[in-house]
């Protein structure tokens, strides 16, 4: 399916209805919305290696992932969290005992911890705004996600790390404008499931 002309109106309007319905979500709706994509992150981890995971905390509106932390770290996974500095993020070393502090976001990162360059992350669970069919994402409009993984742009599916988007249904749209500079996902999670863009993602390496 073919994605829109390059828009920053688009982009702006996209972004405005799409938060809009997500933060509509009913508390008790949203709960288990977030039970459903949870328990499908556990079965997408079980069958599949890697040690480095990165996640994300929730944050307007974005699932609430923080069960499947636990389990991914009890289960001897590496949990890594981005952390903002300046312009760029990097991503540090998480456990259920770090101490959180809020960046100028408000988005709690991890205070101290071994940071993990992008480059040696297995998978990166994403948050989004939106995704299409084939795999383009359009997030808050920061740009930091893509920045933190151009690298990918030339590098074929198959190469690590993977990046795999986290929404709920609802967030799943025909199509979206596509810059040069935007990172695609591999796949995308939702309380509905997997949905892989690529072969790599489909099976355990």
């Amino acid at each position: 399916m073919e994605e829109l002309p390059t828009s920053p109106d688009v982009k702006a309007e996209l972004r405005k209805r799409l938060l809009q319905e997500r933060g509509s979500l009913p508390p008790s709706r949203r709960l288990l919305l977030d039970r459903q994509i949870c328990a499908h992150l556990l079965r997408f981890f079980q069958s599949r290696e890697g040690s480095a995971v990165a996640a994300f905390r929730g944050f307007r509106g974005e699932p609430d992932l923080r069960p499947l932390l636990d389990v991914l770290h009890e289960s001897g996974r590496r949990v890594f969290l981005p952390v903002v500095n300046n312009d760029a993020m990097q991503f540090r070393a998480w456990s259920p005992e770090s101490v959180l502090t809020r960046n100028r976001f408000g988005i709690g990162e991890p205070l101290a911890g071994r940071l993990c360059p992008p480059e040696e992350l297995d998978w990166v669970l994403v948050p989004l705004v939106a995704f299409s069919p084939s795999g383009s994402r359009l997030g808050m409009g920061g740009g930091f996600y893509d920045r933190a993984f151009s690298f990918r742009l030339r590098q074929p599916p198959a190469v690590r790390p993977r990046l795999v988007g986290v929404a709920y249904s609802l967030q799943q749209v025909d199509g979206l404008p596509v810059q040069s500079w935007d990172v695609p996902l591999d796949a995308v999670v939702t309380d509905q499931g997997l949905c892989s863009f690529h072969d790599a993602v489909q099976e355990s390496p």
